[in-house]
């Protein structure tokens, strides 16, 4: 990668200093082929090109925006193809789009390479590519910063969860509800991240935000493949960018800490001198805050205070929240005595202060691997809950009808309407 180089210096102490240009440097044969391959490479992984990014944009309703309008507006760059295996979702073939990415990036730089060979230096091209990268970096963490800060990434922990066996929970929901236990660390989380995207988003603290986006974030992708997270991809764009960013500060402070020379860190930064530079410049700035600092933030607190996505908004029956011991179950008037080995009589129940609720069998069902990420509308599909969970404990949404005494189920995992009940409950412990 390039060395960058600085736009101005100063002149000799005289009675008014006098900032002057200086030469533009001259960028080695390796420099520049490296620059040529990376900046194709980060080209592709930042700018968005599907045309339906753009047309999303013009399909919120903004006079009522809502927080799922803005989930795919950070964008993610251009998806060559996704590869449907274990690997493919969770381990190395999930990088699959970066590795086409960059063989793209080596064959467009050597490309790039034999067509131009007069270029001395692309430290402008340099420049908007970090501008790019640091950008990307900001939108695209939004999302995740703010249900921090307002706890919804991950809710308080329902009761099926306090009441679901620890080996029945697949590693990703461990990670997820270890979280859930101390609320407090999530939004101190949330917080680390709103700093990360506020140095990133001035110039001057942007090396600052980059470090910090490369120790802390860096620190979530390798969580992610430990546990099987799902994000990991999305997380270790944050440590790549930032390493990118931080790119012409690592041989400077490489001599200052371990060579023990004195160093200066120098970085060329486009000047802007015409009035319709700054104009879009400050333009995009104000957008950029305004959409995606102060517009999300407040639909996500908007979100966390009336309806939480990751949970059914609609409320439960009135003081039903707690586990039960199922001592009276029928089916189709027939009771059924309890069993510990029976497969169809249930065991226990749990209700939440929203509309779900859970029960235990004498059965092993397949894990809802689903991670129960997402923000779905309808009630019935928000399978936080279920997700990552197996062993014999079923989750459904629930409808009551006070006056009949019953529950319209719906199963949480094919979101399909099941056969209504009849509940009697004559016990909580």
């Amino acid at each position: 990668m390039a060395t960058a180089d600085v736009l101005v210096a100063e002149a000799p102490v005289q009675a008014k200093k006098q900032p002057v240009k200086t030469q533009a440097p001259v960028w080695t044969e390796y420099e520049k082929i490296a620059f040529r391959i990376f900046f194709i490479f980060f080209f592709i992984l930042t700018v968005p090109f599907d045309r339906e990014y753009f047309k999303q944009w013009f399909d919120i309703d903004w006079s009522n925006p809502h927080i799922r309008d803005l989930g795919g507006l950070g964008g993610y760059g251009y998806r060559f193809t996704t590869i449907n295996s274990e690997s493919g979702i969770l381990g190395l073939a999930s990088y699959v789009n970066w590795g086409i990415s960059l063989v793209i990036g080596v064959v467009g730089g050597l490309i790039w390479t034999l067509l131009d060979r007069k270029s001395t230096n692309y430290r402008v091209l340099y420049y908007f590519i970090t501008v790019a990268v640091t950008y990307a970096m900001i939108t695209r963490l939004q999302g995740l910063t703010f249900s921090k800060i307002f706890p919804s990434q991950m809710p308080p922990l329902a009761e099926t969860q306090l009441n679901t066996p620890f080996g029945d929970f697949v590693a990703q929901k461990l990670y997820w509800i270890q979280l859930s236990f101390i609320p407090a660390y999530e939004v101190f989380l949330g917080f680390a991240e709103l700093l990360v995207m506020t140095l990133l988003f001035f110039r001057q603290t942007r090396a600052f935000g980059a470090a910090l986006a490369v120790a802390m974030i860096g620190n979530i992708a390798i969580s992610n493949h430990v546990y099987d997270g799902g994000v990991h991809v999305l997380a270790s764009f944050y440590a790549l960018g930032g390493m990118f960013v931080l790119w012409p500060y690592l041989r400077p402070i490489w001599d200052l800490l371990i060579r023990q020379k004195n160093s200066v860190v120098t970085f060329y930064q486009y000047p802007f001198n015409k009035s319709w530079q700054k104009a879009i410049r400050y333009g995009l700035k104000t957008f950029t805050l305004a959409i995606f600092f102060v517009l999300s933030a407040y639909l996500h607190h908007d979100n966390y205070v009336h309806d939480s996505y990751k949970v059914p908004a609609r409320a439960g029956l009135t003081n039903s929240k707690g586990l039960y011991e199922v001592t009276e179950f029928k089916v189709n008037g027939q009771d059924i005595p309890y069993s510990p080995l029976d497969s169809l009589r249930w065991q226990d129940v749990t209700f939440e202060k929203w509309s779900t609720i859970s029960y235990t069998v004498f059965n092993t069902f397949n894990i809802h691997g689903e991670a129960g990420r997402g923000k779905q509308f309808k009630d019935v599909d928000r399978t936080y809950e279920s997700a990552g969970t197996g062993g014999g404990r079923r989750h459904y949404y629930y409808e009551a009808d006070t006056v009949k005494k019953t529950l319209v189920l719906f199963n949480k995992k094919k979101s399909t309407l099941m056969s209504a009940c009849t509940c009697i409950t004559k016990g909580q412990r």
